[in-house]
């Protein structure tokens, strides 16, 4: 991922931030100008000091797993373009629970590294919003009693995370065991994208051509 940085301080700045470090300004990123935004709040709105027009953050951004920013006028809690493809995830609904804890701390881990995949996809300038052929996201736990299993796969579309390959130790010990030389979150995502495309584009897809007429 490329480096920003603040346009107020000048600190260097990461994807994910939200908040820089050493002024204390907010940070969005802007999927329309692949931007990172120092930003400056005007009642409910977020305006950046460099640049036009006025921005809320995405609904997820009140679980802190989202930074990214919405046009206004937007409906309350609307969620960005990344977030949008989400068709489940981890279930907060145990406040104040532990579990809720883990919970959301492993999601702002997958979102990370999703909205890493976004940016590549916002790059080749290949992200479609298609409600028949287009991606969703399910991000479930194992249960902890004798339910099913959960497996990080994809079918027809949909990508399905174990939210426990959030967990670095847990991932490091699979990785080990299954004598794989490399597996990160982000390997996960892109392995199952790969899959997604396939089928798009070799197997029962015809979007071959107006894929590679994106790439310039």
């Amino acid at each position: 991922m490329r480096l920003f940085s603040c346009d107020v301080c000048a600190q260097t700045l990461f994807f994910e931030n939200n908040v820089c470090e050493r002024c204390g300004h907010g940070l969005g990123f802007l999927p329309a100008t692949m931007a990172l935004l120092t930003l400056e709040r005007n009642g409910a709105l977020l305006r950046p000091l460099k640049g036009v027009g006025s921005y809320t953050y995405c609904g997820n951004a009140a679980h802190g797993v989202c930074n990214w920013l919405i046009p206004t006028p937007a409906p309350p809690d609307e969620l960005c373009i990344a977030c949008r493809h989400n068709r489940t995830i981890p279930d907060l609904s145990t406040i104040p629970d532990l579990s809720m804890e883990e919970n959301l701390k492993g999601w702002r881990t997958l979102e990370i590294a999703k909205h890493q995949l976004f940016y590549t996809f916002l790059r080749l300038r290949d992200l479609t919003e298609d409600p028949v052929h287009g991606l969703a996201f399910d991000f479930l736990a194992d249960s902890s009693g004798c339910g099913p299993r959960i497996f990080t796969g994809h079918d027809e579309g949909l990508i399905t995370i174990n939210l426990a390959e959030a967990d670095n130790a847990l991932r490091e010990r699979i990785r080990a065991e299954m004598g794989e030389p490399y597996r990160t979150l982000l390997g996960h995502f892109r392995h199952e994208i790969g899959h997604y495309y396939w089928n798009e584009l070799v197997g029962e897809g015809s979007r071959l051509g107006a894929c590679r007429g994106n790439i310039r």
